[in-house]
């Protein structure tokens, strides 16, 4: 026995497992194998046994390679027949750290190739080698989702090689990949150079391989994918494998015509019955279109006529205008002959008139002169008046110089005297005064301060810490003492619960007691606090429903409060929150409940289920907590009873709403599986103990009271020692406190003394200063005397140049005077000849009055006329801006003639017209105002319809001739091929004594045709139809394989795959599908046909076109090449002689 490196599965898993060792073993721990084989063998020494190089190599008659090669794969040796592929054919297929394949190299036969070996051996990795090699992907096999899957275990990548069947004067195909594991990558060469995936496509294409097609690719995994393929869906697969391309085009385009034809013929339908709608609402429409358009033109008849009326008014203006120009021109004629008539009287009244205004310019001139003559008396007056104040000036200057000078040798006076008194002090000695004394003395007593100050600072601290001390000792006896008041009450127990179950909750919910007036809205305690059970009966089936979590939980109503309470108590100690972990935190929103409460069925038919009632009917708590618990354990439908149920009415919960419930000491939950179908359900039980564990009325824990109680007291001994130690620190520091008050005074008396003392001998000290200071003054003083003199002598000397000014001005304003009286008199000489010329000229008006007045009158006349005109004029330009905006509007609606051809007519008659028409229109009433505009909408509808019911008649002809011309050559076509199909189809089935045939499902929709299967297994039955009800799956694999079989002639890929199509069937038909499919597969000019299969019958027919590869590998296989070629050539010729 060879050593082996490892040990392979054994035979029993692998064949239970089928051909899913190409995934499987992949992982398994099998040995590593070299290129010699799948499995590597060593000697005893741990060599590789390899034949030396150069020795000969055995080779079978199928051509597969032996130098370093495996595993084996053999056939007869008598291959026969003629060796021709057909372009696209697999000539070769090489595997490289394939799936269990290390190396290997297939070399398969034209006609029929027979796949055989083991379960495990690794015949379906040809499969998905050849599938993964042309450039399909893992999904046309049915297996591993990516293509890095098949790489060997321990490998990193993997190579696939194909040779393909050149055309015929073409050398072959070599398609090369590399499957990377890490990212499922692939790499491609073509004919030895790096190409890609697309063209690895077009050269399948090219050469018409399907391996998507389940009629010429069919791997093991898709098997059950085909049965399952549909008539419609066989059709279309069966044009894809027997038909030319353009058949399957040609269906394409007929369902897709249909398709397009079926929709039109529905519009159509829908249309034409539109048509005839609008059809009817237009005839309706026509009475009350042309009723409303008489309406219509009325008003339109009354709106010309209205603004017509300014027409009328511009025409009347007109007349008005050329009688004034009339009249203007008789008035102007007139006046200009009566002046003509009177201009000899006229001409003396001027020239007196001239005489009259030349003396009275001469008045103004005078009066002019006379004017300034007394604005200058007047100056020459105010001038005098300002020289007599300058003198008075200088008289009051002279006389408070010499009251300073008065002043003055009184204040010499005085300084002598001081001079004197200070000159003798300067000779008296001064004040002792020694500042360092008195300094030291006053940093004494602050040093006193300070001393005292620190000692009642290091006191203070003392008091503050025992006050503090105390402070604390006294919150714990606050604490201890609410603690045991707490502990009387329910609450208080069930706080004591919380505390116990979790110790987060318990100090959340004593901070937002602390912090309620932060939030918006109130928030809720735990359930296990706020709610009670409202029979007590009943709680231990209420705590089976409610879970430790949604009884802790705190219950919130705002989002905001919400999002405040989980930063407070969720975030980081670092930002002022508390850090907390275990608690939970739900809002509810305020019509929560109200929308949550109902339960899943009535009081009624929960009754006939055996429940009580809900679990929310028995919780007595706030709406917000209750809303909780309904969202959170579902409390709302959860069903109670405290018996338990019968079968029938477990039955009817389980089949009812109710998801949940509890019956006696049992809870129940039933779960849907909707993976399994809607019927699939899952129910689970589970006990629960009689006593409550939450909701309990113990009698309230004595023995903590008393711990707490000696709590109590032991803080209240350390209380009443704190106060002890904080009395004498008091009034130590109430005797510091009056001590440094007086040493305060003492530092301000010192201060005093020293102040007054320093300021005398400071005084005494500046003397000689101040003397000498004040002999300074007084020398300035007796200086100031000398100068005042000099002063008021040039006053003197100003003062009486002032005085001769003031009268050469009293001279001046004598000659001004009698100016003055020269003009007066020379005015008053011409003012009397005014008055000669104006009556001179009033005597001859008087003279000329009646003709003045004649002719101012036709003036008057002529001027009234003008402004009559004017005014006309500008109303004139009003209408006329008007009746051109009315033309201009009229003319662009087509209407201008109306206004241009208006006959003479009266506002008064028009308006009578407008009064007449509208009373026309108070005896019409349209029934529906918008009639006109509907009759045009539906006629423009009713157009539209009209054009797409003949476009859709005209594309439904032109449909029509497509499908008659493409139907035409694709029916007929299509009925030789199934014929075809159908009587190889029937012919296999007559061989093994059945019968069979195979036809087309014909529909008015295209793509509902379908091919028909019709087999019959047993003489005493009729053709029946194919499907999974009628026959037996061996009877479906033996119809499957037929018909695959009946497609082998007509073929379009050049190959095709069955694997383990024979599994399932059982011995009698298995033989006669094989003697079949050897008959049919082997006859000379059909496609490449690959079967694999596991096992085999004995006494098989063998034909000299197949060739068989058997897969062989296992544990007992030996490493030798030469041993292996002749065991395998050994079977070969045991096949062939049972054959």
């Amino acid at each position: 026995m060879v050593p082996q490196l490892g040990r392979r599965r054994s035979r029993s898993h692998v064949e239970e497992d089928g051909d899913a060792e190409a995934l499987a073993l992949r992982n398994s721990q099998s040995p590593s194998i070299s290129s010699l084989g799948k499995r590597r063998r060593l000697d005893g020494s741990g060599s590789e046994n390899t034949p030396p190089y150069g020795s000969p190599q055995p080779e079978s008659a199928s051509g597969l390679q032996r130098r370093h090669r495996g595993p084996y794969s053999t056939i007869n040796e008598n291959d026969g027949g003629a060796d021709t592929f057909q372009a696209g054919s697999i000539v070769r297929v090489k595997l490289t750290d394939f799936v269990t394949y290390e190396s290997a190299e297939f070399f398969p036969g034209p006609n029929l190739n027979m796949v055989i070996g083991p379960n495990g051996t690794g015949k379906s990795s040809l499969v998905c080698a050849i599938c993964l090699g042309l450039g399909w992907g893992p999904k046309h096999l049915g297996r591993a989702g990516e293509v890095g899957e098949f790489v060997k275990h321990n490998q990193a990548h993997a190579f696939i090689e194909i040779e393909l069947q050149g055309s015929p004067g073409e050398d072959n195909h070599v398609v090369k990949v590399k499957i990377i594991r890490d990212g499922n990558g692939r790499e491609w060469w073509l004919n030895g150079k790096k190409s890609s995936l697309k063209a690895v496509q077009a050269l399948c294409r090219s050469l018409s391989i399907q391996i998507d097609n389940l009629c010429q690719f069919l791997p093991q995994d898709k098997v059950s994918e085909f049965a399952g393929l549909s008539p419609v869906e066989l059709l279309q697969q069966t044009q894809r494998a027997a038909a030319p391309p353009e058949m399957l085009e040609w269906h394409d385009k007929l369902k897709g015509y249909r398709k397009e034809q079926k929709t039109l013929e529905e519009e159509l339908v829908e249309n034409n019955e539109l048509l005839r709608a609008n059809e009817n609402r237009i005839a309706s429409l026509q009475a009350q279109k042309e009723q409303l358009e008489e309406i219509n033109d009325i008003k339109d008849q009354v709106d010309m006529l209205k603004k017509s009326i300014p027409f009328i008014k511009y025409k009347f203006i007109r007349v008005q205008q050329q009688n004034l120009k009339e009249r203007k021109a008789e008035a102007v004629a007139r006046l200009q002959r009566l002046k003509e008539e009177s201009q000899p009287s006229l001409e003396a009244v001027n020239r007196k008139k001239h005489y009259h205004s030349q003396i009275k310019a001469v008045v103004q001139s005078r009066k002019r002169k006379l004017q300034i003559a007394e604005q200058d008396a007047q100056k020459a007056i105010t001038d005098i008046e300002a020289i007599e104040k300058d003198i008075q000036e200088a008289d009051a200057d002279i006389e408070e110089e010499k009251k300073n000078d008065k002043k003055r040798v009184q204040d010499v006076s005085k300084l002598r005297q001081k001079l004197a008194s200070m000159t003798a002090q300067a000779r008296m000695d001064p004040p002792e005064f020694n500042s360092l004394e008195w300094n030291e003395k006053i940093r004494a007593k602050n040093i006193q301060i300070r001393e005292m100050d620190n000692e009642t600072s290091e006191l203070k601290i003392q008091e503050g810490h025992l006050r503090t001390r105390g402070k604390e000792v006294r919150e714990e006896i606050e604490n201890y003492e609410r603690e045991i008041a707490q502990a009387q009450t329910q609450e208080g127990q069930q706080l004591k619960r919380i505390e116990s179950l979790s110790s987060d909750t318990a100090k959340a919910w004593k901070w937002i007691q602390e912090h309620r007036a932060e939030f918006e809205q109130e928030v809720y305690a735990p359930a296990l606090i706020s709610c009670s059970i409202k029979d007590p009966k009943y709680i231990p089936a209420i705590e089976a429903i409610l879970d430790q979590k949604n009884l802790l939980a705190i219950t919130t109503q705002t989002p905001k409060d919400f999002e405040k309470l989980s930063r407070k108590l969720f975030g980081s100690p670092n930002d002022g929150s508390m850090g907390l972990a275990h608690v939970t935190i739900r809002s509810v929103q305020d019509d929560e409940f109200a929308q949550v409460k109902y339960p899943p069925m009535s009081v009624e038919e929960a009754r006939k289920c055996g429940l009580d009632g809900w679990a929310l009917d028995y919780i007595d708590g706030p709406e917000p907590v209750l809303a909780m618990l309904c969202g959170g354990a579902k409390v709302n439908s959860a069903g109670v009873s405290l018996k338990d149920v019968t079968e029938s009415q477990h039955e009817m919960l389980v089949q009812g709403p109710c998801n949940s419930w509890v019956a006696g000491r049992t809870s129940y939950r039933v779960t849907n599986r909707k993976e399994y179908g809607p019927s699939a359900t899952s129910t689970t039980t589970k006990m629960f103990p009689e006593t409550p564990r939450f909701w309990t009325d113990r009698p309230v824990d004595t023995s903590a009271n008393r711990e707490l109680q000696a709590k109590i007291d032991e803080c209240q001994s350390v209380f009443n020692d704190l106060k002890n130690q904080i009395m004498p620190l008091r009034a130590r520091l109430e005797l510091l406190k009056g001590e440094r008050t007086q040493t305060k005074e003492d530092i301000a008396q010192l201060t005093k003394e020293k102040n007054e003392l320093q300021k005398l001998h400071g005084e005494h000290m500046a003397l000689p200063g101040k003397i000498e200071r004040l002999q300074e003054s007084i020398d300035e003083k007796e200086q100031a005397g000398a100068s005042l003199y000099e002063k008021i002598r040039k006053k003197n000397i100003q003062q009486d140049g002032s005085v001769l000014r003031k009268l050469k001005k009293i001279i001046q304003h004598k000659e001004l005077v009698e100016a003055i009286r020269t003009c007066h008199v020379e005015l008053l000489d011409v003012k009397v000849r005014l008055v000669e010329a104006e009556s001179d000229v009033e005597s001859l008006e008087a003279r000329n009055h009646a003709v003045l007045e004649s002719i101012e009158r036709e003036a008057q006349l002529v001027r009234n006329v003008e402004a009559e005109f004017s005014e006309l004029k500008a109303r004139g330009k009003v209408i006329q801006r008007e009746v051109t905006t009315l033309l201009a509007e009229a003319d662009a609606a087509g209407k201008g003639g109306f206004f241009r051809n208006l006959p003479d007519i009266s506002i008064e008659d028009r308006e009578a017209e407008i009064v007449a028409e509208e009373a026309k229109l108070e005896f019409m009433h349209a029934s529906n105002p918008n009639a006109i505009r509907d009759f045009e909408l539906r006629k423009v509808e009713l157009e539209k319809l009209q054009e797409k019911i003949a476009a859709a008649e005209e594309r439904l002809a032109k449909l029509s001739r497509h499908i008659t011309k493409i139907r035409d050559r694709w029916e007929p076509a299509l009925d030789a091929l199934i014929a075809e199909i159908s009587d190889a189809f029937s012919y296999n089935f007559e061989q093994i004594g059945c019968a069979g045939e195979v036809s087309i499902h014909k529909d008015d929709d295209f793509d509902q045709w379908a091919i028909q299967i019709k087999v019959k297994f047993r003489q005493s039955e009729s053709l029946q139809i194919l499907d999974q009800h009628r026959q037996s799956g061996g009877e479906r694999s033996v119809s499957t394989i037929f018909y695959l079989m009946s497609l082998q002639s007509l073929a379009q890929s050049p190959f095709r795959v069955v694997d383990e199509i024979n599994q399932g069937m059982d011995p009698r038909n298995e033989r006669m599908v094989h003697e079949r499919m050897v008959e049919i597969a082997c006859k000379e000019h059909t496609s490449q046909y690959f079967l694999i299969t596991p096992k085999l019958l004995t006494g098989l027919r063998y034909d000299k076109n197949m060739r068989t590869h058997v897969i062989n590998s296992g544990k007992h296989v030996t490493a030798d090449p030469l041993v292996n070629a002749v065991i395998l050539q050994k079977k070969a010729l045991m096949v062939t002689a049972a054959g």
